[in-house]
C-alpha cells in the first residue's frame, strides 16, 4: 500500500526496503516471536520510520532560512577530499553539466535537515561523568572483549594424495621427535604442511578456526602441546602460546564515546517529541493496493512465460543460483565479499539449507521454468553441505522435471571435494568450477585458511582429481592486484592441469563504509588492461584450424556479440535482473553481488519465483544496468560493454557512474577488435556456406571449441552444448 504524506507519495517499494533493513536486527532482538507477527510489526515501524523521514524532510524545505554559498562549496569542498580530487568526485557521483544543479539542490536539502536538527538540540545540555556510567553499566556487555588464544600448530594435510592413514602416520613420526626434544618450532617450520611464521596462527578468538581445532587450543593452558587431533583439514598438533580473559573494557577506557552516545541518544529523544508533534497534525493517507493480478495460467507456459492477455515480455524462470549454505566457508580468501553477509542471517551460527526449502524451490523452478532450466550452486562454500545433499536436489528434479533438461553448475573452492564427489559430479553431469587463482605463490596470496594457511596443495589436487575423474571442471581466477601480474604463467598454469575452461574475475571491492574507495587488493584498471590483451593473444595462438583449444569465457561471450547472438555472462547485457538468488533460509534476491535488504525480492517458501524474477523491484534493478552517465552512452565501445557489471562502478547508489575498469576495458576492445571482427566474418561465411560445405570444419563461437555437442556448455550456464550456445 502506497503513503501520502502531506500530499506527497511514497510508494509500497519504499516501505518494503525499510523493512528488509530492518529485518535482520528486528529478529535478533526478537528471535521467539512468529513470523506473521514480526512482519505484522516490521510493516508497522517501516511506515513510521518512512513518515519521520519525509516530514523531516518537508520541514527543512519549507525553513525560510538561507544555506549559504560557502556553505555548500564547503561540503562539495569536503567530497571532493573523500574522493581524491574533482575527477574522483565526478566519477564518484556521476556528475555531468546537466546533472550537478540537482546534485547541489540535495546537498542544500541536507545542509537543511542538518541546520533544522541541530537547531531543535541546540539548548541540549552536555552528558556528564555521571550520565556515562549509568549507561556504561547497563550496557557493559557493549564493552566486553572475547577470550582469545594465540597458537600455533603442526598439520599434515589429507587430501586425493595423502589419504588419512598415511597423514596420521607422518604426524606421528613429528610426535616422536618433539617427544625426543626437538622444539615444537623447528619442527613446524621443517616438516608441517603449513610451515609459516613457524606454524604460529597469532590471536584469535573462538568462531574462526573451525569447531574441531578450537575445541582443543581453548581446553589448554598456556605453553601445552596437545596430543594429535583431526580436523576436516588433516591432522594436527596444536601449541598454546598465550591466552586472554574475556574482559570488560574499563570506563576510562571508553569515556569518549559513551559519553557522544549518552548525546546522540538525548539528541534523538529531542527529535523524536519534534516528530511527534508534527505527525499529529500530518495529513497521512494510506492508499489501498490495487487488486493482485491473476496467478498465471497454463496458457503462459506454453508461450514463454507470457500470458495471451498479457502483451508484456516475461523473462522465463530460466536460471537459479543457490546459496545452500549461505555465507558459510571453510577459507577466508582476503578479497571475499560474501562472508560479511553473515551479518543478514543472524538467527543461527550456521546456515544451512533445510530439505523444505530445497524441494520448494526445485518444484517452482521446474515447475515454470522453460524446457531448458539450470542450477548455480555456490557460496560461501556449497559443499559444505555434504554430498547426500545434492543427493536429494538430484532426486527432485527428476521427480519434478518432467521431461526438461536440467543442468547443475557447482562453484567450490575444492577443499572437501573427493573421489565421491568427484564421480557423483561426473555420474550427473555436473559443471564444476574450481577456485584456483594459479601456481602456489598467487593462489596462496590470498586464498587462505582462516589461520592463515595456505590451500594450494589441497586445491590443486583437487583439480587433478576431477581433470582425471572425467569431471567437465573449469578453473575460476580471481585477478587482484597481485594476480593481474602473472597472467601468462596462470594461464600456462591451469593447461598443464588439464584446466582448458578458464574465467579470469575481475576483484573490484570498496573500503567499509567508502563506495567510492577501491579496497587494497582490488586490480588496478591499467593492469587489468594489460592483463586482457596478454589472455587474448595467448587465447588466439591457441587456435587450431581456426578454432580455439581453450576457452576464457569472457572472451567465448563477447565473441557471440560480434556474431549477433545473445551473450550468456550477464555483464555484456544490457540490462540485469534475468536471474534471481534463493539463500539458505529461502529468502531470493536480485542478484549473487546484490545479497542486501534493499534487493530481497520475497521468500521462496511464500511467495512464486517466477513472479519475483518479474516483480517491479527485480524489473527495477535490471534497469539500473542501462542507466548510464553521458561518457558511457557516447562511447564507442558501449555495444560490446554494456558498462560492464554494475556492482563495479564505484560510488555512492542511486548515481550513475562510469564502470571502475572502463580504462583496461577500452585498452582490451582497442586491442581485440580486429581480430574478433574476422573471426566473427569467417564464422558467418561458414554458417551460411550451402551443402555439404556447411559441414565443413569452421570457425566457432570459440565458446565451443572442441566440446562435444553433448558435453556441459563452457560457457558456464550447466546445460548440454546442444541445448545452449550450440543452439
Amino acid at each position: 500500500m502506497a503513503i501520502t504524506i502531506n500530499g506527497e507519495r511514497i510508494e509500497e517499494t519504499a516501505v518494503e526496503a525499510e523493512m528488509d533493513r530492518m529485518r535482520p536486527r528486528y529478529r535478533q532482538t526478537f528471535p521467539d516471536q512468529k513470523e506473521s507477527e514480526q512482519e505484522k510489526q516490521l510493516r508497522e515501524w517501516a511506515r513510521e520510520n518512512i513518515v519521520e523521514r519525509v516530514i523531516l524532510r518537508q520541514e527543512a524545505a519549507g525553513s525560510e532560512d538561507v544555506i549559504p554559498r560557502a556553505a555548500i562549496e564547503e561540503r562539495l569542498e569536503t567530497l571532493r577530499n573523500q574522493h581524491g580530487g574533482d575527477e574522483g568526485l565526478r566519477r564518484a557521483y556521476g556528475l555531468t553539466e546537466e546533472t550537478r544543479p540537482e546534485f547541489e539542490k540535495e546537498l542544500d536539502l541536507q545542509l537543511r535537515v542538518e541546520r533544522l536538527v541541530d537547531g531543535l538540540c541546540a539548548d541540549l545540555p552536555e552528558a556528564t561523568d555521571d550520565e556515562g556510567r549509568a549507561h556504561y553499566t547497563a550496557h557493559r556487555e557493549d564493552f566486553t572483549i572475547p577470550e582469545r588464544v594465540r597458537a600455533g600448530h603442526i598439520v599434515k594435510h589429507v587430501d586425493a594424495e595423502t589419504p588419512p592413514e598415511e597423514a596420521e602416520k607422518a604426524i606421528r613420526k613429528i610426535q616422536e621427535r618433539m617427544k625426543a626434544g626437538e622444539p615444537f618450532e623447528k619442527l613446524a617450520s621443517e616438516t608441517s604442511d603449513c610451515p609459516d611464521d613457524d606454524g604460529g596462527l597469532g590471536w584469535f578468538p573462538r568462531g574462526e578456526m573451525v569447531p574441531e581445532f578450537e575445541d582443543v587450543v581453548f581446553g589448554m593452558t598456556p605453553g601445552e602441546v596437545s596430543d594429535v587431533f583431526s580436523t576436516p583439514f588433516g591432522f594436527h598438533i596444536a601449541k598454546l602460546y598465550e591466552r586472554e580473559a574475556e574482559r570488560v573494557r574499563p570506563y576510562a577506557e571508553v569515556r569518549d564515546p559513551v559519553l557522544k552516545r549518552v548525546a546522540q541518544e538525548r539528541r534523538d529523544a529531542r527529535l523524536a517529541e519534534f516528530l511527534d508533534e508534527k505527525m499529529a497534525t500530518a495529513r497521512i493517507e494510506i492508499i489501498p493496493e490495487k487488486p493482485p493480478a491473476r496467478k498465471k495460467d497454463a496458457a503462459a507456459s506454453k508461450t514463454g512465460g507470457r500470458r495471451k492477455d498479457q502483451g508484456a515480455f516475461r523473462k522465463p524462470l530460466s536460471s537459479v543460483l543457490v546459496k545452500p549454505s549461505g555465507p558459510d566457508c571453510n577459507m577466508r580468501c582476503r578479497y571475499c565479499f560474501y562472508v560479511e553477509k553473515g551479518d543478514l542471517f543472524t538467527e543461527t551460527p550456521t546456515h544451512r539449507m533445510n530439505e523444505e526449502v530445497l524441494e520448494a524451490m526445485v518444484k517452482q523452478v521446474l515447475t515454470a521454468g522453460p524446457p531448458h532450466v539450470n542450477f548455480g550452486w555456490q557460496g560461501g562454500e556449497p559443499s559444505l553441505m555434504g554430498l547426500d545433499f545434492y543427493k536429494k536436489a538430484v532426486e527432485f528434479q527428476r521427480r519434478y522435471g518432467r521431461g526438461r533438461t536440467v543442468g547443475n553448475g557447482f562453484q567450490t573452492n575444492g577443499l572437501l571435494i573427493d573421489e565421491d564427489w568427484a564421480a557423483f559430479f561426473r555420474d550427473h553431469s555436473f559443471l564444476v568450477g574450481l577456485s584456483l587463482d594459479g601456481p602456489r605463490h598467487v593462489h596462496d596470496h590470498y586464498r587462505v585458511t582462516a589461520g592463515g594457511a595456505g590451500t594450494f596443495d589441497k586445491v590443486s589436487a583437487t583439480a587433478r582429481l576431477l581433470v582425471d575423474k572425467g569431471v567437465q571442471a573449469n578453473a575460476l581466477v580471481v585477478l587482484s592486484d597481485y594476480s593481474v601480474r602473472h597472467v601468462e604463467e596462470i594461464y600456462a598454469f591451469h593447461k598443464d592441469l588439464g584446466l582448458r575452461f578458464m574465467q579470469f574475475i575481475p576483484c573490484v571491492e570498496t573500503l567499509p563504509g567508502d563506495p567510492g574507495k577501491p579496497a587494497p587488493f582490488t586490480v588496478d584498471p591499467r593492469e587489468f588492461g594489460d592483463a586482457m590483451r596478454t589472455l587474448f593473444d595467448l587465447w588466439m595462438e591457441d587456435f587450431r584450424d581456426g578454432r580455439p583449444t581453450t576457452s576464457i569465457r569472457f572472451f567465448d561471450s563477447l565473441f557471440h556479440i560480434y556474431v549477433d547472438r545473445t551473450p550468456p555472462e550477464c555483464t555484456l547485457l544490457e540490462k540485469c535482473g534475468i536471474y534471481v538468488v534463493v539463500e539458505h533460509n529461502g529468502d531470493v534476491y536480485s542478484c549473487d553481488f546484490f545479497v542486501d535488504p534493499e534487493w530481497r525480492l520475497g521468500n521462496v517458501l511464500k511467495d512464486d519465483l517466477e513472479e519475483l524474477l518479474n516483480s517491479e523491484r527485480q524489473n527495477r534493478f535490471g534497469r539500473i544496468k542501462s542507466t548510464l552517465p553521458e561518457e558511457c552512452r557516447a562511447c564507442p565501445w558501449l555495444g560490446q560493454c554494456r558498462g560492464g557489471c554494475p556492482k563495479d562502478r564505484l560510488g555512492e547508489p542511486g548515481v550513475p557512474h562510469v564502470n571502475y575498469l572502463c580504462e583496461g576495458y577500452k585498452a582490451f576492445f582497442e586491442h581485440a577488435d580486429g581480430r574478433l571482427r574476422g573471426l566473427a566474418e569467417t564464422w558467418k561465411k561458414a554458417q551460411a556456406a550451402p551443402g555439404p560445405a556447411a559441414e565443413a570444419p569452421a570457425p566457432t563461437p570459440p565458446s565451443e571449441g572442441k566440446v562435444g555437442r553433448n558435453d556441459p556448455c563452457p560457457c558456464g550456464s550447466g546445460l548440454k552444448y546442444k541445448k545452449c550456445c550450440g543452439k
